[in-house]
């Protein structure tokens, strides 16, 4: 039998559809304060207040720009059924939880009452701020998130939310939920200048090391060269770089570190047994160093013995992104210096044809995202043939980070990336070898 529906029905059913769109949340499912308005204001009734937790994810701006949406969207996901699942047990069963907008990144959980029916006072919502951080700390302590850099981690806090018939109850809400984030970015304030005040006593003590990963030939297994990684202080919050620079740039400390870092990498390349190249990470900004300019870094490789040419200079794709002609035009006074120019990063989708054609650097290293199971994903490879004939064109090398397996290697290989970079061949440390066979 054929079921109809009226036409109005229809018009209804796709109106649900829109407005659901502009106040549910689609990669978490909470629902956008707004929803709430009504739920809150009836609870308060009969209550003097509610509770309000606030619930925000440390350096979450640096993640998509560092591991892509995807991650990003895991992360708020994930962040959401934490929240859920602490309903009747960390959190209150008569807890409504939302989320700061479409698209948002904040949380937060009104608390009705306690367990025992009691209004939620500051020294209750205390306690369950801790309780819900380590809580969401515990359930980010996993492979999948572990060794992000930096390591997540939550800024969390509280207020009270009591309604005044001299104020319109909607800005009273959110009022209340700027209370409890400003609370927590007070303790996220006092974290980071005492992170600050650490790594700026890193960069005066020179207590950086490197660590180098072979680059190596896909073919023949021989080594074209050597990339140095920076480490901070072991088993301290700075031991991965990408958590040193990201702080560096918040505390104006980027360009010091980063010439620290490299400083150290030609020292170490110098007083060891140097096989092949070395490629040296620099920021763009740092590339206006005057030690550049002034023979500084001329005069370090001198007493290394190490030749310009022996060197690569290594700069992320992204930032080529903005200020293109800019870029390119220090990127050339860099290769006129007689140094190598890799552009790392290549396939995040930053730099453009244009830039490429400009910029013309010696080496197109292949981000991971690229590589990984690459042997599996006809996109990639067709990105990957395409990422290999415009390395052609400008007459570069592709170099492919991030091998983990001889399938990776082999179809890399195949669509004509000549180096490759991975634990396949071996983890960043200090031996060098001339050669990593199969």
């Amino acid at each position: 039998m054929t079921t109809t529906h009226p036409e109005g029905a229809t018009d209804r059913s796709a109106e649900s559809l829109k407005l659901r769109s502009v106040l549910y949340d689609r990669t978490t499912g909470l629902p956008t304060y707004p929803l709430l308005f009504d739920r809150l204001r009836g609870e308060l009734e009969n209550r003097r207040h509610l509770g309000v937790l606030h619930v925000e994810i440390s350096n979450l701006e640096l993640v998509e720009s560092l591991y892509g949406w995807q991650v990003f969207d895991r992360i708020l996901a994930r962040v959401s059924e934490v929240l859920q699942e602490a309903v009747g047990k960390e959190l209150p069963s008569l807890t409504l939880l939302g989320i700061n907008g479409v698209a948002g990144d904040r949380f937060v959980a009104f608390i009705v009452e306690t367990v025992d029916g009691r209004e939620a006072d500051n020294d209750y919502l205390a306690e369950a701020d801790e309780r819900l951080r380590a809580t969401l700390d515990a359930a980010f302590d996993v492979e999948e998130f572990v060794g992000m850099s930096p390591r997540l981690s939550f800024r969390t806090g509280h207020a009270l939310l009591a309604e005044d018939p001299f104020y319109r109850f909607e800005r009273q809400v959110y009022r209340a939920v700027d209370e409890a984030r400003t609370l927590s970015a007070r303790r996220e304030k006092r974290r980071e200048e005492s992170w600050g005040t650490e790594l700026k006593r890193i960069i005066q003590d020179s207590a950086v090391t490197m660590v180098f990963q072979p680059v190596v030939d896909l073919g023949t297994r021989e080594v074209l060269g050597f990339e140095a990684l920076a480490r901070g202080p072991k088993d301290s919050f700075f031991e991965m770089p990408r958590a040193m620079f990201a702080l560096s740039r918040r505390v104006g400390v980027a360009v010091d570190l980063d010439r620290l870092c490299r400083d150290t990498a030609l020292r170490d390349w110098g007083q060891a047994a140097q096989v092949g190249k070395v490629f040296v990470n620099v920021l763009p900004s740092s590339l206006d160093d005057p030690a550049w300019l002034n023979g500084g870094v001329g005069a370090l490789l001198q007493s290394a013995s190490i030749e310009p040419a022996d060197v690569v200079i290594e700069v992320s794709e992204r930032a080529a992104d903005s200020e293109a002609d800019r870029f390119a035009e220090v990127m050339e006074r860099i290769k006129r210096q007689g140094f190598g120019v890799a552009l790392d990063d290549v396939g995040t989708g930053y730099a453009t044809l244009t830039t490429l054609e400009k910029v013309r650097p010696d080496y197109l290293k292949l981000d991971v995202s690229m590589v990984r199971d690459v042997h599996r994903n006809l996109i990639k490879q067709e990105v990957l043939s395409a990422l290999v004939q415009i390395a052609h064109t400008i007459d570069a090398s592709v170099i492919a980070e991030g091998v983990e397996s001889e399938e990776e290697a082999t179809a890399l290989r195949e669509a004509g990336a000549r180096y490759g970079q991975g634990y396949l061949f071996a983890a960043p440390g200090s031996e060098r070898k001339k050669s990593y066979e199969h």
